[in-house]
């Protein structure tokens, strides 16, 4: 119950800071969001900006500062998406493939967000060392195609 509760508090904080902000991206009505956090504190830290369409990734920025790290992922695709992190030195369109799909249980998968349906917003709470990270959607073929994208964490 508590987890919940700190969940719904989360999520209505994200919510009320992204209609605070005076980034001058696109209006996204219509757009529920929900809040995945891996580490306790995600009022603080860096934030990446993170939309996801057929068939690309794009991140912003895609260098940040170790710590606390919160994506904040748009879907603006047709289709349903994932939001993957691994960290790997290995270039981000080099990652172990099979049948398909990235062999995440070779790599190190820092954290994910899963099924996030097309026109919807979520946001991910990371904490990030020191390295290079991938960022990819490994629904199947996805990755193959394209969605993938590389984060330096300094």
């Amino acid at each position: 119950m508590k987890r919940s509760i700190v969940l719904v508090m989360t999520a209505t904080f994200a919510l009320a800071m992204a209609a605070c902000s005076s980034d001058s991206s696109s209006s996204s009505a219509g757009t529920s969001s929900t809040t995945a956090t891996e580490s306790p504190d995600s009022s603080s830290g860096d934030n990446v900006a993170s939309t996801e369409k057929d068939f690309a990734i794009a991140l912003d920025p895609a260098s940040v500062a170790s710590g606390e790290v919160t994506f904040n992922i748009t879907n603006e695709g047709p289709s349903v998406h994932e939001f993957v992190v691994v960290q790997s030195d290995l270039a981000p369109d080099a990652l172990p493939v099979k049948d398909n799909e990235v062999e995440e249980d070779t790599l190190d998968a820092i954290g994910e967000q899963e099924d996030i349906a097309p026109g919807t917003s979520t946001d991910l709470s990371l904490t990030l060392d020191p390295g290079s990270y991938v960022v990819l959607c490994n629904i199947t073929g996805h990755y193959e195609q394209g969605m993938y994208a590389g984060l330096t964490v300094t």
